[in-house]
């Protein structure tokens, strides 16, 4: 498994090389920027202190979509949205769930929105799992090199796991079971009903390794009964 952190259009390059600095700290070696150059910036680097090599490996891409191919899960982190049927996770919470499924999902990205407005409507969508760090007060809030650091802090016991243990993940066998389960919902005539289908796989993606093998014996079981291809 390995974890990368994407912060989408940043504004300030001082925040791009203060969450460098953050991950680099954490053991974690991967950033990668949406629409946004700002690892180049002087400022960035001056805030990086130490961490410059971060910054010079640093991917770009053109938007969130052009990386959800490419990644088992993609986590957003946000602000918790009351009377949301959504599950969201705290930083511990979003820890326990990842090392439970060290086995099935093999790329993850944390994703971190605008400083100005967050993830869009339409970026969270695109997401598996949502995160939020829960507040005693909403203001001040935590800046987003505040929040890459509290991630990295949170998820660093994920990545001792990875260096001390050898870990070979199934390729995709979470997606795989979540493509599988909207291809036999649209099969049961079943897809135009929004809120069964977003719970059924919004309870997919918390799933561990041990739960995603049941699953997918089941559907097999399930096709098999129905004489499902």
């Amino acid at each position: 498994m390995s974890l990368v952190f994407v912060l989408v259009e940043p504004s300030r390059p001082a925040n791009v090389g203060a969450a460098a600095r953050a991950i680099k700290t954490m053991g974690f070696e991967q950033l990668i920027l949406v629409n946004s150059n700002l690892h180049l910036d002087k400022e960035a680097h001056w805030l990086a202190h130490g961490a410059t090599d971060i910054l010079a490996q640093t991917l770009v891409v053109d938007s969130v979509a052009d990386i959800r191919a490419q990644y088992d899960h993609l986590i957003a982190t946000t602000a918790r949205e009351r009377g949301t049927p959504r599950q969201y996770l705290t930083p511990d919470e979003l820890k326990d769930t990842v090392l439970q499924q060290l086995g099935s999902v093999k790329k993850i990205a944390l994703l971190f929105g605008r400083e100005s407005s967050g993830l869009s409507n339409s970026e969270l969508e695109l997401c598996d799992l949502f995160s939020y760090v829960p507040l005693i007060n909403d203001y001040p809030s935590l800046n987003l090199a505040q929040a890459v650091m509290v991630y990295s802090y949170a998820l660093s016991e994920v990545n001792n796991r990875l260096k001390h243990k050898r870990v070979d993940a199934q390729e995709g066998q979470l997606q795989a079971l979540k493509k599988r389960t909207k291809t036999l919902l649209q099969q049961l005539d079943t897809q135009d009903d929004v809120k069964l289908s977003r719970w059924l796989l919004d309870g997919m993606s918390l799933l561990g390794d041990r739960d995603c093998k049941m699953a997918h014996q089941l559907l097999n079981d399930i096709s098999r009964k129905l004489n499902i291809d």
